[in-house]
């Protein structure tokens, strides 16, 4: 067992919960095929083929120099670690290498020809899940004398652009390592940083941005602000870049982590609830019944016709796997996260992992090119592929799932753990210094019952917590002749001597039927929003190396209205046809009948009528499944009013 925890020493605000390192949690079940499935796809091939990272200068090329190779490495690096495999871990140390040798006498790293201070805060996280999984010392100490270059430059050259949106990154790491080290300088670089970096924290609280950006600030007038050429002061310059990176979808998901991060040296009501407030805000204006909200390159408001840029997906579920560690609040971290993996991630990409979409929407009945209520968008956005509309997600998607797994669990103060999600898996890591294994049993989020067995070296006694789902009403847990009622939204915390010892958990998955746009319905199932699946065609429509684009049509109807009160469940004997990938585990049932006055308006379902009446002859049961399952789907319903 390679690797430490480091809990925020003083005078970062203390935190119950710490990362373990990289490899102290692997997968197990359906979660692990899904990690042989990135090995096999995109992830574990696009080395081989895509020019952006295998000529990158990031590996010693004459190609990208920016952040697609970084992109690449931080969800490479702990996907080859997680999976053993020897091949990729040799093409993550090739960039590994290159980039520690890059180091110059003053701390800079990276390619010569680009100083920018983005892409290298992305490289940085790469550099420290390699270093947890390997302790490889060059690490901290390049990062110690990178850190001490930033803290002598940032006052003469400050954060620009696409850092100053993003420093909450630089900071978790500044953060790690004064953890590790104990340098006080570091904790002043993270406030140097903080004042270089993007306001969220306040633009969460105010949140100006109510309706979809094609109405309150329409993409030309935005070129125009941004185009220095177009007369505009300095000042007027500044407003619209300013505004620019506030909309930005990517940027939002990864602002989200900004007031807890600057909890750790700032602690106050707006840092610890910060992602609280901006997260209810993006979704109250912005948000549809996938758990994502919308930005199709910026927020686009709660159509369900809209998109969501798969970069999004991936930075909202690292926003709320770092901020378990920050000691600001967890309140819906884990529920959030969950959404996200189990609903957007899954969907915006194929079953073998080897392409996926630019933008996914709610409510998706073609997926081909042609032009969309998209704000700044490419009409290649929503098809599946290498690299539709802009290549960013091509290097950026492939930190999900790995990432998940390294989040599933946390060190605890105390010489304990925390279960943040659920999903099978073991944990090897120590408490104190006697050797502990947590063997996480079960088909979740694909049935309501939990089992985790406890194993320790010698009898020990520690805290074990397990976060309870916002939706779990009635949820209890099982230990011998004890049984415990349980909080939703809750971490409970079992504390006791261990030594071979079984928990059952049970979260009762009954049918939640929730509304959004326009009084649409949807059904959600645990976890899991539950989507009308139609027939899907594939056809291919370009060729590239490896990886073709694809169009995905249907001839199926896809118009109906729902009547919500009618909603059944079946639970799924096989859970490894998880995603895409054989029988659906979870399926619901409910009463419809067709609208017909519902269509597409371009390539799109149009916006869904309200209360639509049908007549009661037309009512069928029609089958719902897991939308992570679906390429092609309906997820917000018209709600049908019924006329005999």
């Amino acid at each position: 067992m390679i690797g430490k925890v480091f809990f925020n020493r003083a005078p970062l605000t203390q935190n119950r919960f710490a990362e373990l390192p990289l490899g102290a949690v692997t997968p197990e079940g359906w979660l692990k095929d899904q990690l042989d499935a990135a090995a096999k796809g995109l992830t574990g091939q696009l080395y081989k083929f895509w020019p952006d990272v295998k000529d990158s200068a990031w590996r010693g090329g004459e190609g990208d120099d920016w952040e697609r190779a970084p992109y690449y490495m931080d969800g490479l690096v702990p996907l080859a670690y997680l999976t053993g495999s020897e091949e990729l871990k040799s093409v993550a140390r090739e960039y590994i290498e290159w980039t520690l040798n890059s180091q110059k006498e003053d701390g800079s790293f990276g390619p010569e020809k680009n100083d920018d201070w983005w892409p290298r805060m992305v490289m940085l996280k790469a550099l420290w899940q390699y270093y947890t999984a390997t302790g490889d010392k060059r690490v901290p100490e390049m990062m110690l004398r990178y850190f001490a270059y930033e803290y002598r430059t940032l006052p003469q050259r400050p954060l620009r652009e696409w850092a100053c949106a993003r420093g909450a990154e630089n900071m978790l790491m500044v953060a790690a390592l004064y953890n590790l080290t104990g340098k006080a300088f570091l904790v002043k670089l993270m406030s140097l940083l903080r004042d270089q970096t993007s306001d969220w924290t306040a633009y969460f609280d105010t949140f100006s941005y109510k309706q979809s950006l094609s109405r309150a600030l329409p993409w030309s007038e935005m070129v125009r602000g941004l185009d220095q050429e177009e007369g505009l002061t300095w000042e007027g310059r500044k407003y619209y870049r300013r505004e620019y990176h506030f909309t930005h979808v990517v940027n939002s998901a990864m602002g989200l982590k900004f007031p807890g991060v600057v909890h750790m040296i700032k602690s106050g009501f707006k840092e610890n609830d910060g992602f609280v407030t901006g997260y209810e805000n993006l979704m109250r204006y912005h948000g549809v019944a996938s758990g994502l909200f919308t930005g199709d390159e910026h927020i686009s408001g709660p159509s369900p016709r809209q998109g969501t840029e798969t970069c999004a997906v991936a930075e909202l579920m690292y926003t709320c796997e770092s901020l378990m560690t920050t000691g600001s609040s967890e309140k819906m971290l884990g529920d959030v996260l969950e959404k996200a993996a189990f609903n957007g991630l899954p969907a915006a990409q194929s079953g073998d992992n080897l392409t996926h979409q630019y933008d996914q929407q709610a409510n998706q009945v073609r997926c081909t090119v042609e032009k969309r209520d998209w704000y700044n968008n490419s009409d290649d956005s929503n098809t599946f592929g290498l690299e539709p509309n802009f290549g960013c997600c091509t290097a950026n998607l492939h930190q999900g799932w790995p990432k998940y797994v390294s989040h599933l669990w946390y060190a605890a103060q105390g010489e304990g753990f925390l279960c943040q999600s659920y999903a099978p898996c073991r944990v090897r890591f120590l408490s104190g210094d006697v050797p502990v294994v947590i063997r996480v049993d079960t088909q979740y989020p694909f049935e309501e019952t939990v089992r985790v067995r406890v194993e320790t070296g010698r009898k020990k006694t520690f805290p074990l917590y397990f976060r309870v789902p916002g939706w779990a009403s009635g949820a209890a847990c099982q230990m011998g002749g004890d049984r415990f009622d349980l909080t939703p939204g809750d971490i409970f915390k079992l504390e006791r001597e261990w030594d071979r010892d079984e928990i059952t958990l049970t979260f009762p998955m009954k049918p939640r039927v929730t509304r959004w746009h326009r009084q649409t319905a949807a059904v959600e199932v645990g976890p899991l929003v539950m989507a009308f699946h139609p027939a899907e065609t594939w056809e291919k429509i370009k060729d590239h190396p490896f990886v073709p684009d694809y169009q995905v049509t249907t001839t199926d109807p896809w118009n109906w209205a729902i009547l919500p009160d009618t909603v059944r469940v079946e639970f799924g004997k096989d859970p490894a046809g998880a995603f895409k990938n054989g029988a659906y585990p979870v399926r619901a049932y409910v009463m419809a009948a067709p609208v017909p006055q519902w269509t597409l308006k371009g390539g799109s379902a149009d916006d869904p009528p309200v209360s639509p009446s049908v007549p009661r002859s037309q009512l069928r049961e029609i089958e719902l499944v897991p939308y992570g399952d679906t390429s092609l789907r309906i997820t917000q319903f018209p709600v049908a009013r019924v006329e005999d």
